[in-house]
């Protein structure tokens, strides 16, 4: 009997799981094969075995540094799981906030991190629309301070599990919102201003698991009762995978062209 591959399973669960969701829940009514589906798909598949390299080659690199400081990680792995999962979620998404901010504010981190905000639509497959760069940085920031911190495995696994669960849901078209929860964890309303395409702030709702971030350094906005209108920047007319690749590296070797002065400054202004 032919087994289906791990990454098929796992955009068939996605599918079952958000679509139906996102339809009777919807903030923004939209087509399924919304403009750019192709290209986010393409991103999933390149995503999945881009994540899975970058995992092995942070473990190995990890590895050189496991006991630098062997009684912090005889400390750390001893401590009960519960204890280890919520203390690895909070230094992973402060590592990540600090990445995250100086994407939004150097200039070439924001040419590559431009193509995240570069999807007009939010749901759960605009999740996937970073380009690899992005995705090994972000990652590596995040991981090898817990490697080497001495997280035991279970809680290495039940953090990315988490991380990889969060991240399709606050990106989801949906409209429910959660009063008690907004508080405690990134939710759909929360990170949509993230996206919003005038932003208030210049760089609004940084954190992707815990919104006590943002309100600690400064960058929460979330209005009652509202929702941004339009998401997106210029850069959505390259729709195309592979434009999307090269986007950085040509507006590193050559002049910024005059219609793309508007969205291609930092900070998504």
């Amino acid at each position: 009997m032919l087994e289906i591959p791990d990454f098929i399973k796992g955009i068939l669960v996605l599918i079952f799981v958000f679509v139906p969701i996102e339809k009777i829940f919807a903030v923004h009514h939209k087509k399924l094969l919304r403009q750019g589906w192709f290209t986010d798909l393409c991103y999933y598949f390149s995503g999945y075995f881009i994540g899975h390299g970058t995992t092995k080659l942070l473990i190995i690199f990890a590895l050189f540094g496991q006991d630098s400081i062997p009684t912090l990680s005889s400390f750390v792995s001893q401590q009960p799981l519960s204890l280890q999962v919520i203390v690895a979620i909070f230094i992973g998404d402060l590592s990540f906030y600090i990445i995250h901010y100086l994407m939004h504010t150097v200039p070439w981190l924001w040419k590559f991190h431009a193509i995240h905000h570069s999807s007009t639509h939010m749901d759960w497959l605009a999740t996937v629309r970073v380009h690899p760069f992005e995705q090994i940085l972000t990652k590596a920031c995040q991981m090898i301070p817990l490697y080497w911190l001495g997280f035991s495995t279970e809680a290495l696994a039940i953090y990315g599990i988490f991380s990889s669960a969060i991240a399709f849901f606050i990106h989801a078209n949906i409209s429910v919102r959660f009063p008690i929860l907004k508080w405690i964890i990134v939710t759909p309303e929360f990170h949509h201003w993230h996206h919003d395409r005038h932003p208030k702030l210049y760089a609004q709702n940084l954190a992707v698991q815990l919104p006590i971030l943002d309100y600690i350094f400064g960058t929460w906005h979330m209005p009652n009762q509202e929702l941004p209108k339009q998401y997106g920047t210029e850069l959505n007319v390259r729709t195309n995978y592979f434009n999307h690749l090269v986007y950085p590296f040509n507006h590193l070797l050559k002049s910024r062209e005059p219609n793309d002065s508007a969205r291609s400054e930092p900070i998504n202004k």
